[in-house]
């Protein structure tokens, strides 16, 4: 037996503790002559037996708890007879960048990649442990199923590395196709967190790759171990007959019917020799209506060129394609990029406001329906994202279903069908903005309260003293703010309220901008897919006059863009897999529909260029350890001496524990039952 920690056995002193105890408080009886005490004296002398032995039998139980208290946390384990040099851990690591759909004598570099890492498994040795992963932008392990992990736990430990490595030759495949951006510092790093954890002696690093310049210098990532050998296979090739598409952006992703926009493309020739006539073509459709636009281009080895694509007026629809190349080259990948615009109406606002009036510069949406249409009242602006309606609290909702946002202005009382319609909207996707005001009180917004549509309890009007409400603090971070991180774009400090709706937060409801004395100013809450952002202030200028400052605009764009999901990325967002891009997930290239948005996503433009980076270079950049596996008598005589043998699931402190906690209530059981 021995121990992991064996300065705790020092504690075993302490079994002097008892002995003291038992020495220190035992029973002095004095003698005293009482007159005929014959009968006692019997009873008396039968039980003093007893007692002795209980007593004798209470110093062994507190000596044995105190000595596996000692053993518990020195961690005893049996010693296994198996040396370092017989066990190794080896990570592997395969490159399924987009380059390494390349062919080498018919055969794609990741599928070579694969059927070496297969032999490697299938010559490892009876106890050598693997972990293999394949990565892009990202870190794809190859895992053992859950199924198979129940069953590991009742085998031996050289029965659960045999059937492990089995285990992983049955999902170690090449994936179909490679799209993804190259970044060897996630790789590196996920290989140095595998083999930290892993016994420090016979640890190896595999890594099958095409040494692609571009994918070095996109993560930081520590040193591995001193002791790791490093084996690097070079798959690349070195030259390639490469033509890419490495740009196809749409000056406008969002237009409205019958608008026109443009979009930019740029061509890169990574090959050896000049194209002279190379032909672009953009293809877009709806539906069964296509247009097809062409160019043609002259490009130098290794140069870039630009052109444009000027789109004719778009119908009614979301038209998807791609802006290709037409020609023969050894990685056909990247020889287009996938385009989409969408050509609808703007985003449908619905304003309910809770104070109309006469005049419209009363009502308490004016500044906001001029803010959001752009427009003089009745006509469409052709620079506005959205599309404002305006009606009153007391009217009939109109159908729901075709508006993206609804505002609340100054809108206390509402009747709860209406309150219910709201909730549905709400947690369907919709979103909702709420502005206080004189209307928005405890007793107004019960029908509010009891859809779930405010942040918390509503307290009332809050009004200022000496000083005006100013906003202090907000989360650059959320998206509404996020635009005003910088003072210099727009300082929120600068606006000043005469009073402000106080609402006390619900435990689900975050505060995302509060007042100088900790009011809260804005507040949001989910409620099913879509959200609620409530702002404390007025819309109008009934307590401020920041309708007519500069920052109304801005501030009122980012919380309806927020609601509309403009802010995300709006209907049209795209995506690139590379490092730096986690909206595409697991998307393969390609238009995608995504919930309440399109989708596109393409590969990494730096996947275009194919200049390879030497072996020393990889090296040098990870500061890894290049060579085979040590022989037994290379290895230093100190790591011997601490390697020389290792644990295998023989530590005993759970036993330990066990007794540990049945010999505490045995103390306890004896204690109780002795005679002092």
């Amino acid at each position: 037996m021995s121990f992991l920690q064996i300065g705790f056995l020092t504690a075993l002193a302490a079994l002097a503790i008892p002995i003291l105890i038992h020495l220190v408080f035992r029973q002095r009886p004095r003698r005293a002559d009482l007159g005929t005490l014959r009968f006692l004296r019997i009873v008396l002398a039968q039980n003093a037996r007893r007692r002795h032995v209980m007593r004798w039998l209470l110093l062994a139980l507190r000596l044995a708890c105190v000595a596996l208290i000692a053993f518990l946390f020195a961690r005893p384990y049996w010693l296994a007879p198996q040396t370092a040099r017989e066990k190794r851990t080896t990570v592997i690591l395969i490159d399924q960048s987009a380059t390494m759909d390349l062919r080498q004598d018919g055969v794609r570099l990741v599928e070579q990649a694969v059927a070496t890492t297969r032999e490697l498994l299938a010559q490892a040795r009876p106890n050598d442990r693997f972990e293999i992963a394949f990565f892009d932008h990202a870190i794809h392990p190859v895992a053992i199923s859950p199924g198979a992990s129940d069953e590991l736990s009742s085998l031996n430990e050289s029965q659960r590395r045999d059937f492990a490595s089995g285990e992983l030759l049955s999902k170690l495949f090449a994936p179909p196709s490679c799209s993804g951006g190259t970044d060897y510092g996630g790789a590196m790093e996920w290989a140095r967190d595998a083999l930290t954890k892993a016994p420090p002696a016979g640890r190896r690093l595999f890594v099958f790759t095409d040494l692609q310049r571009s994918g070095l210098a996109w993560t930081e990532v520590d040193r591995l171990p001193a002791d790791v050998v490093t084996q690097i296979h070079d798959l690349g090739r070195s030259a390639v007959n490469n033509l890419a598409v490495v740009e196809a952006r749409t000056e406008r992703n969002w237009i409205r019917p019958e608008e026109q926009t443009t979009i930019h493309a740029t061509v890169h020739n990574g090959g050896p020799f000049t194209i002279d006539e190379l032909p672009v073509t953009l293809r877009l459709a709806n539906d069964a209506r296509t247009i097809e636009l062409r160019e043609r281009v002259k490009i130098e080895p290794g140069a870039s060129e630009s052109l444009r694509f000027e789109i004719p007026p778009l119908a009614a629809g979301l038209w998807q394609g791609t802006v290709s190349v037409e020609a023969d080259d050894e990685l056909p990948l990247d020889d287009q990029r996938h385009a989409a615009i969408l050509a609808s109406p703007p985003y449908q606002v619905l304003l309910i406001d809770g104070r109309s009036a006469d005049s419209p510069v009363l009502a308490a949406t004016y500044f906001l329906e001029a803010s959001l249409r752009l427009a003089p009242p009745g006509q469409a602006s052709a620079v506005s994202p959205f599309e404002p309606r305006r009606i009153t609290a007391g009217e009939i909702l109109p159908a729901l279903d075709k508006y993206d946002a609804i505002v609340l202005a100054d809108v206390g009382e509402l009747p709860r069908g209406a309150a219910e319609l709201l909730r549905s909207f709400v947690e369907r996707g919709g979103g909702l903005l709420a502005f206080g005001g004189e209307n928005v009180t405890a007793p107004s917004t019960v029908s509010l309260a009891a859809a779930g549509l405010t942040p918390g309890a509503v307290v009332g009007t809050a009004y200022a003293d000496d000083l005006p409400l100013r906003l202090k603090t907000w989360d650059v971070k959320h998206p509404i703010f996020a635009a005003f991180s910088d003072p210099q774009l727009g300082d929120l400090t600068r606006l000043a309220f005469s009073a402000c709706t106080r609402v006390q937060p619900a435990p689900d409801a975050d505060v995302i901008a509060a007042f100088r004395d900790g009011t809260p100013a804005v507040m949001e809450r989910r409620l099913g897919k879509g959200s609620i952002v409530w702002c404390a202030i007025a819309a109008d200028r009934t307590w401020s006059d920041w309708t007519s400052s500069r920052l109304y605009l801005p501030l009122v764009y980012q919380l309806i863009g927020y609601e509309t999901g403009l802010t995300a990325g709006g209907r049209v967002r795209q995506a690139v897999l590379e490092g730096t891009a986690q909206l595409a997930g697991d998307a393969a290239p390609g238009v995608h529909e995504r919930e309440g948005y399109t989708l596109v996503v393409n590969t990494s433009p730096r996947e275009a260029e194919t200049e390879r980076c030497t072996a020393e270079e990889f090296t040098n950049r990870f500061g890894l350890k290049l060579g085979d596996e040590p022989a037994a008598d290379d290895v230093a005589p100190s790591v011997k001496a601490s390697l020389g043998t290792e644990m295998i699931d023989s530590e005993i402190w759970p036993w330990l524990a066990g007794a540990l906690l049945i010999g505490l209530v045995l103390e306890g059981l004896v204690a109780n039952r002795t005679v002092a």
